[in-house]
């Protein structure tokens, strides 16, 4: 799949030019180059073509998209500030995107830029639906986040466009219910609230083994901002290299393995981040762990937070380890992830990883529950039900359900 979309995003500066000369280029496309060959046009206005997208929007939409019926124009922050540098002035890159979109439903993930006021303006004027999808606290992100980060997402300009866009959308798309409660503190949020049954979807990743393993192995994937939450069980993970010295453990991402572990020489390892979703799964799923981590501390900010590490974990073949945290509660009933309370990782960590038999029962469980609830299938559902609530008829909506199918993501060999 993600061939397909960075194949997709690289054809739209050719393709844009030719078809639309009327209009400068903005953003990047995905679908048939003409908008009118498309049953569904999107204009898309994000932070990032980052996870998030991927997960909530490109990945459930991409049987629709390939099949020529959803076309997308996506514009994110960095589009706007490129465009801007170049002399273009905020509102023409917007008019011009709009333009190459001529969209059905204007669709906003975590966006805070400049643009706010003129995307609410213009699909009001225009009558267009107005989606803003979020999944995050984005007004309270705490310093433990990263600095950079909290300062990033603190900075007056950001949170008055975040505010706007939750006051002025059709539709609020929140994440979870003690999100949806959370942002009620910062914006009156319309009475077109969609609280998503699920946050995170994946199917199971097909992968040939491609590692070559020497001894038990258990990891935790995460960005720098989950420093805090490694150490919640950093404990338990020097506990259980301690115990068994044919142990390996792996930080898959941006985060770096904290100090503490030093002492463990080669038994502890980095593995750096894989730039698009889709090729971080297959990364994921090939490196063959006994077991994944996932702490992640209690607090205001982690509260309104995704069970998305189990999804990802579960999608490829990861038997899962948790916090007995709010957020967990669902993903891990009927024994789909082992919950651990805050004080007891390093009492309990290393007799989680030495029972094999354990694993093997939770990633089963884990597997059957991915399937009958997290599936890509019912993100593509949901969001039907969202287009559906923000405006659109119920036969454009369920384009995206009616075209779901399995995500071609290939084996790593």
């Amino acid at each position: 799949m993600v061939r397909w979309i960075e194949a997709s995003l690289t054809r739209l500066v050719f393709l844009t030019k030719r078809h639309q000369p009327s209009s400068s280029h903005v953003g990047r496309l995905l679908g048939p180059a003409d908008p009118a060959a498309a049953k569904l046009r999107f204009l898309v206005v994000a932070d990032t073509v980052g996870a998030t997208l991927q997960i909530n929007l490109l990945r459930p939409t991409h049987a629709a998209v390939t099949a020529g019926e959803v076309r997308m124009v996506i514009l994110t922050e960095e589009d706007e500030r490129l465009a801007v540098t170049s002399g273009r002035s905020a509102r023409q890159v917007l008019a011009d995107a709009w333009q190459q979109a001529s969209p059905d439903l204007v669709f906003v993930s975590r966006y805070g830029g400049s643009l706010a006021e003129a995307i609410a303006e213009m699909a009001a004027i225009k009558r267009v639906p107005l989606v803003y999808h979020i999944d995050d606290n984005l007004f309270e992100v705490p310093l433990d986040a990263g600095v950079e980060k909290a300062k990033k997402y603190g900075a007056p300009a950001r949170q008055r466009a975040i505010q706007t866009l939750l006051e002025r959308a059709d539709t609020v798309y929140a994440s979870t219910l003690q999100l949806a409660a959370q942002l009620r503190d910062h914006a009156q949020l319309p009475a077109g609230i969609f609280i998503g049954e699920i946050a995170s979807a994946s199917d199971p990743i097909c992968h040939e083994c491609s590692v070559t393993r020497s001894g038990p192995r258990f990891g935790y994937m995460a960005s720098s901002s989950h420093a805090a939450d490694l150490q919640l069980a950093l404990p338990g993970v020097i506990s259980s290299l301690t115990a068994n010295p044919d142990l390996h453990f792996t930080v898959f991402g941006s985060l770096r393995p904290p100090p503490e572990l030093g002492e463990f020489g080669a038994r502890v390892e980095h593995v750096p981040a894989v730039g698009n979703y889709d090729g971080f799964l297959l990364q994921l799923a090939a490196m063959r762990w006994d077991w994944g981590l996932a702490p992640l501390r209690s607090g205001r900010f982690n509260d309104a937070k995704t069970d998305t590490k189990w999804v990802e974990y579960s999608a490829a073949g990861i038997p899962t380890i948790v916090s007995d945290h709010l957020i967990y509660q669902n993903c891990s009933q009927n024994g789909a992830a082992v919950r651990v309370d805050d004080d007891q990782w390093a009492r309990m960590l290393p007799q989680i990883l030495a029972d094999r038999a354990l694993a093997e029962r939770t990633l089963a469980s884990a597997r059957e529950r991915l399937i009958d609830q997290y599936g890509l299938r019912h993100m593509a559902a949901q969001l039907s039900r969202v287009f559906e609530l923000a405006g659109l008829s119920s036969e454009n909506a369920r384009i995206v359900a009616n075209g779901y199918r399995a995500p071609d993501i290939k084996p790593v060999s």
